[in-house]
């Protein structure tokens, strides 16, 4: 057996293992594994696991990252260069991996990669993967990581990685790969529990492309759908790594986002909105946005009435003009739009 071969394991075919593999492995930790709803737990799950199955001195979570979320722009930003961070740094900017080439393997290869860990420790790199791309490494250092060669081990992380990609395959945009709107109000009580009564700021946005039933009656509805790809790609290049992205429905999205400062989280949205502008469709051309946004100013704001802020403001934004930018608490300061109060409901 080479030593690639030796050191490395591919995931089998989606939705299945082997039968004695999965023979292997304990009815209690499937159980355990099942309980779980929700793509952003399986990784910590596996990390604990691995943790207590191999005696591991450590064991950590990684997320992937286009090479864009890095924020340096001398980059070509190639759609294979990839980045990582720590799951627990929400604020963190990603990493370039270049450097790491076992991580680097294990991601492009989306392969179990073995290899050598600090003082005589052995590293083992495990990839979570869905729709064709790793969104998590879990990355485990131990006096034997040998997963591979642990029959018992290797079938629980057959299972991890199927129950994975049926996890993310529910809760996942197809055409954009963006998070769908299934996921977007539990994961936005969360974030609300979590940022709003923070120090920084953190925003709602909603953009909408602008004229978009043209571009369908136009070109046709194949190459609306490439639009629709394209932005969702810009969208993924232009925010931060631990930014939210969301398709809301047809040419609707939002995102959930923090920045420094106020005006920050404006420039941001700015930004994407001339980007957008900016950017030439394949066989569109030009395509506008109008955005409108409201900042969380508590932890106990119902997420549906941030969301119907943003849209109130959205609706102006597209009423006045498009392709602009418009703040919830600058147009009610301004008179131009009723404020909205806590028991609104977004239709």
């Amino acid at each position: 057996m080479g030593a690639d071969q030796n050191s490395e394991m591919m995931f089998g075919a989606p939705g299945t293992w082997s039968g004695s593999a999965a023979g292997d492995v304990s009815s209690h930790e499937v159980l355990d594994l099942l309980q779980l709803r929700e793509s952003a737990a399986p990784p910590g799950w596996t990390a604990h696991y691995l943790w207590q199955a191999l005696d591991a001195a450590d064991a950590r979570v990684l997320r992937v990252f286009p090479i864009g979320a890095t924020r340096q722009p001398e980059r070509a930003d190639p759609e294979d260069a990839l980045a990582v961070s720590a799951d627990d740094d929400d604020d963190a900017l990603p990493t370039p991996i270049d450097a790491d080439g076992e991580l680097a393997r294990a991601i492009r290869a989306r392969r179990i990669v073995r290899g050598d860990g600090p003082t005589g420790t052995g590293r083992l790199l495990v990839p979570l993967a869905a729709m064709g791309e790793v969104r998590y490494v879990v990355e485990v250092v131990a006096p034997a990581a040998d997963a591979p060669r642990n029959a018992t081990v290797n079938a629980m992380l057959e299972v991890v990685g199927r129950y994975f990609e049926r996890l993310i395959d529910s809760e996942t945009d197809p055409l954009t790969r963006l998070w769908s709107r299934r996921l977007l109000y539990p994961q936005l009580s969360l974030a609300l529990h979590k940022l709003g009564n923070g120090s920084r700021p953190h925003f709602v946005a909603v953009a909408d492309l602008d004229h978009f039933k043209t571009i369908n009656d136009r070109y046709g509805h194949l190459h609306g759908d490439e639009t629709l790809i394209q932005f969702a790609r810009l969208l993924r290049r232009t925010f931060r790594a631990s930014d939210q992205l969301y398709r809301f429905g047809g040419e609707e999205f939002v995102v959930v986002f923090g920045a420094e400062r106020e005006d920050d989280g404006v420039a941001a949205l700015e930004r994407f909105r001339a980007t957008v502008m900016e950017h030439d469709f394949p066989n569109v051309g030009q395509v506008t946005v109008s955005i409108g946004f409201t900042r969380i100013q508590s932890a106990h704001m119902p997420p549906t009435t941030l969301l119907h802020r943003a849209d109130h403001a959205v609706y102006f934004a597209k009423s006045n003009g498009r392709n602009q930018v418009c703040q919830y608490e600058v147009l009610v300061e301004r008179g131009a739009i009723a404020a909205v109060g806590a028991s609104a409901q977004l239709v």
